[in-house]
């Protein structure tokens, strides 16, 4: 549903996969053997302008910051599928470490 209209003749655009992160929590608990803890959940701001929840990757708990310049990247999960989830864009600190 439209955030602003509240439509739901809603349709598929293409995004660039890039944005910045608008906000974010380090999720201790509860705990699945699925996921390395803490994970770094974020509220991703798309270029666009769409707001995504989502998980960071490659990056240090303490380079996260409101702010950072991320970039999307994809990983697989348990059931065989993929989900969209965000790393730092290059040369941005905390970019490649895991």
């Amino acid at each position: 549903m439209c955030p602003r209209c509240h439509s739901t003749d809603l349709g598929f655009e293409a995004a660039t996969g890039r944005g910045i992160v608008y906000s974010y929590a380090f999720l201790h608990h509860p705990r699945h053997p699925a996921f390395d803890y803490p994970v770094l959940a974020a509220l991703v701001e798309l270029d666009e302008g769409v707001r995504l929840m989502t998980n960071l990757v490659d990056v240090d708990p303490l380079d996260v910051r409101v702010g950072l310049p991320v970039e999307v990247t994809f990983a697989d999960t348990a059931g065989g599928g993929v989900v969209p989830v965000f790393r730092p864009v290059s040369g941005e600190p905390g970019r490649g470490s895991s």
